[in-house]
């Protein structure tokens, strides 16, 4: 009897630590769940504007072109995170056009008892198949700096070029880039220079003489001492007209990359080539911008982006992620070190740098790379 009362006891035991421990598996869902507060109108004012971040926000999404089955399918993903599903306090708008998805999030404000979201809000861009968004401005068409890896994105590099941080999601074991030899540079500067038309006449010169004496006159009323400084500039200018026959003058820079070219060893010309710009014109008295290769720690080294990148297939081959927190921050492309809070405007910035750090759902848009999609 008395071991019977103790197997009942003991099964009774059993069962209670059983649902002790769903309770606690089930205690943090319910906290997180608690976490976000009821949708109501409430108002809130900072920095003398006033918000409403429990308003129940609304996802608008808008998609066209050949890509609209990828752009779709990303929405889907992205607005299936909790935290905007539905959004709190936020518009999120989605609009996908040509090769690029654009996603904002915009905060609502109540003025003149009316809610609206803002205009503008942080971003976050996401390319399909556009190799061009991995570079940044060329030097001459179709050769650029070479963008810079800084960091990775769960396992995806994080490049910087001159336009900003840029995520590269390729699965492919190919170099994004091919470098470009001095020679082929050079080429390709001629090349574009020649198009252009240097010829600078007298009347070109009088006539910005003209504008410089209203400009300085201008000054003269309003700022004395710079328009002494500019005066000075302006006589200069003007000794230089007068000293020199620009009616026949012809500013054509073709011939001294040509003199430059031909002035390489045939091993200079197959070495890479390094941008200084201006400060390398002045530094070592070349019109191309090099840098030589002896000192290339002093330029940035040039590329093209690798052709074989796209092969023309229907599927999802490169992604190119890119973030605009706005604001004035020098972390503005960089959600990672995002550590302001959610107040005011800094909601949507504050949702956006959460979402960077949602890694299940990146799981999931990467996966689109090898995915077909109907054209």
């Amino acid at each position: 009897m008395k071991r019977a009362y103790f197997y009942k006891n003991t099964n009774s035991f059993q069962r209670k630590s059983r649902i002790a421990a769903i309770l606690l598996f089930l205690l943090p869902t319910t906290m997180l769940a608690q976490q976000r507060p009821p949708f109501s109108e409430k108002t809130v004012e900072v920095d003398g504007r006033t918000f409403l971040p429990f308003t129940k926000g609304e996802v608008s999404i808008k998609t066209s072109g050949s890509y609209k089955p990828v752009f779709d399918k990303i929405c889907s993903i992205l607005t299936s995170w909790d935290s905007i599903a539905p959004p709190q306090g936020i518009k999120v708008s989605c609009s996908g056009f040509d090769k690029t998805l654009d996603i904002y999030f915009l905060p609502y404000m109540f003025e003149e008892g009316l809610r609206y979201p803002t205009e503008g809000g942080p971003k976050l861009s996401i390319s399909v198949n556009d190799p061009l968004e991995m570079v940044g401005s060329p030097i001459v068409p179709g050769i650029y700096r070479c963008p810079q890896k800084v960091d990775y994105f769960y396992g995806f590099p994080i490049y910087r070029n001159d336009h900003g941080e840029v995520t590269i999601v390729y699965k492919k074991k190919i170099p994004f880039f091919i470098p470009v030899s001095q020679e082929e540079f050079l080429k390709a500067l001629i090349e574009n220079e020649g198009k252009k038309d240097y010829k600078v006449t007298n009347s070109d010169y009088q006539a910005t003489l003209k504008e410089m004496e209203k400009a300085y006159q201008k000054l003269l009323k309003t700022d004395p001492e710079t328009a002494k400084g500019f005066k000075q500039q302006m006589e200069e200018f003007r000794a230089e007209v007068n000293n020199n026959d620009y009616g026949s003058q012809s500013l054509d820079p073709v011939a001294s990359l040509k003199k430059e070219l031909s002035a390489l060893t045939p091993e200079e010309r197959k070495r890479q080539a390094y941008y200084g710009g201006a400060s390398a014109m002045e530094d070592y008295h070349n019109v191309s911008e090099l840098v030589p290769y002896e000192h290339r720690e002093n330029g940035d080294a040039l590329i093209r982006i690798n052709p074989a990148l796209i092969n023309g297939s229907n599927e999802v081959q490169l992604l190119v992620i890119y973030w605009s927190l706005g604001g004035n921050s020098q972390n503005i492309d960089k959600p990672r070190f995002y550590n302001d809070g959610p107040e005011g405007f800094f909601l949507a910035e504050y949702l956006m740098s959460k979402l960077y750090g949602k890694q299940e759902i990146w799981s999931n848009i990467f996966r689109l790379c090898g995915k077909i999609y109907s054209k």
